[in-house]
C-alpha cells in the first residue's frame, strides 16, 4: 500500500505486487528474514509481477496482524504474532541490542538507493504496455489511435503536478491499477484503494467521504469510465449547498479494460459486453449537474487541467471532473 510507509524516507522502496515497484520486488527477493507488520500479504501483493517471481520462498517470515485469521493465510510463517502492529514493533525494538542491524548497514542502504534509482529511470521510460505472448491488442491500439495518450503517460503527468499532501482514491480497473507504480505519500491515510474487496465504483464516493473528513486537504479521485458509471449519479448531489468540493479524474478509454484484457489473453478477442458508448461526454455531464467539466487529450492539457481543478477546489469550492482521453492499451 503506497502510503503504509513515508514515501520520502530513504528506506521506502514502494509497493509490492501487481503494477507495483520493481525496486521493492528486487530488494525483497534477497531477504533471508521478512518482518511483515500489519499486512495480510494478499495475493495481489505477493504474486509474480514484471516477469519476476520475487517473493523469497526460503526466507523466514514473521507476520504480525491484529486479525489472527490473516496470519499464514497466503504464505507459510515461521513466527506468527497476533497484535497491534505498532505495539508489536515497539516490543521487538525493546528486545534488540542498540547495535542491532549495524553490520553491513551502509552497503544495504547503498543497495536500496541504487535499486530505487534504477527503477525510477526504467519507470520513467515506460510509455506503453507490452503485449503478452500470443496477443497483439496493445500494438493495435497504438496504431488505431496514435494521437491518444497511453495510461502510463497520463500517470506521469498526474504524478508531476499532484500536491504532496493530497489524498487520492483509486477505483478498480486497468488504468487505475497501472497507476499503482507512480504516487508515493509522506504520511499515512492518503491513498484510498478498493483492495481485494474489488468494489466497482469506489473511487468517486470514497473521495467525497475523504473531503468531508479532511475539508482543508486537496483530494483527487481516479476511476475508469466503466467504474465511474457505477457511481456517477453522485454528480447530482455533490455540488449542492455546503458540500465540500472535490476533483475527480475519469480515464476515458471507451471500454471495460480489466475484463477486456482477460478476453485478449484467453478468448482470442471475442469481446462480450466490454465496449462503452463513444457518445457519452463525462465532462459535459458534470457541467449539466452544475459542476466544472474539462476534457483533455494531451499531457500538457492534463497537467494544466489538474492544477486548475485543485486550485478551484481549494480556493473557490469548485468540484471539477477531468475527463482524460486515452488509448485502449491494457
Amino acid at each position: 500500500h503506497n502510503d503504509a510507509f513515508p514515501g520520502n524516507h530513504p528506506l521506502y522502496a514502494g509497493p509490492l505486487g501487481y503494477n507495483g515497484s520493481k525496486a521493492a520486488m528486487e530488494l525483497i527477493s534477497q531477504a533471508d528474514v521478512i518482518l511483515a507488520l500489519g499486512t495480510r500479504l494478499n495475493p495481489f501483493s505477493t504474486l509474480p509481477a514484471y516477469g519476476i517471481n520475487y517473493f523469497p520462498s526460503q526466507a523466514k517470515l514473521i507476520q504480525v496482524d491484529i486479525n489472527e485469521a490473516r496470519i499464514g493465510l497466503t504464505k507459510p510463517v515461521t513466527v506468527g504474532i497476533q497484535g497491534d502492529a505498532a505495539m508489536v514493533a515497539q516490543g521487538i525494538l525493546e528486545k534488540l541490542a542498540p547495535a542491532a542491524g549495524d553490520a553491513d548497514r551502509s552497503n544495504r542502504e547503498a543497495l536500496i538507493k541504487t535499486t530505487k534509482a534504477a527503477w525510477e529511470l526504467e519507470l520513467g521510460s515506460m510509455d506503453h504496455e507490452q503485449d503478452d505472448v500470443g496477443t497483439t491488442w496493445n500494438e493495435r491500439s497504438r496504431k488505431r489511435h496514435p494521437e491518444r495518450m497511453s495510461p502510463r503517460i497520463a500517470w506521469r503527468s498526474i504524478k508531476k503536478v499532484l500536491p504532496a499532501d493530497a489524498i487520492i482514491s483509486s477505483d478498480i480497473g486497468n488504468n487505475c491499477a497501472i497507476g499503482n507504480a507512480y504516487p508515493s505519500f509522506p504520511s499515512g491515510r492518503q491513498y484510498l484503494a478498493p483492495g481485494l474487496f474489488g468494489p466497482c465504483g469506489y473511487g468517486f464516493p470514497s473521495i467525497l467521504g475523504a473531503k468531508v473528513g479532511k475539508p482543508h486537504v486537496p483530494v483527487v479521485g481516479f476511476a475508469g469510465d466503466g467504474a465511474f458509471g457505477i457511481s456517477m449519479n453522485e454528480l447530482t448531489a455533490c455540488g449542492r449547498n455546503d458540500w465540500p468540493a472535490v476533483t475527480m479524474v475519469v480515464f476515458r478509454n471507451y471500454q471495460w479494460g480489466a475484463e477486456k484484457r482477460n478476453t485478449t489473453l484467453w478468448y482470442s478477442d471475442n469481446f462480450v459486453g466490454t465496449e462503452l458508448n463513444v457518445g457519452v461526454e463525462y465532462a459535459e455531464l458534470a457541467k449539466a449537474c452544475g459542476l466544472k467539466g474539462v476534457k483533455v487529450s494531451t499531457p500538457a492539457e492534463l497537467e494544466q487541467a489538474l492544477v486548475g481543478a485543485i486550485e478551484g477546489q481549494m480556493q473557490r469550492n469548485e468540484t471539477t471532473l477531468v475527463e482524460v482521453v486515452l488509448n485502449q492499451e491494457l
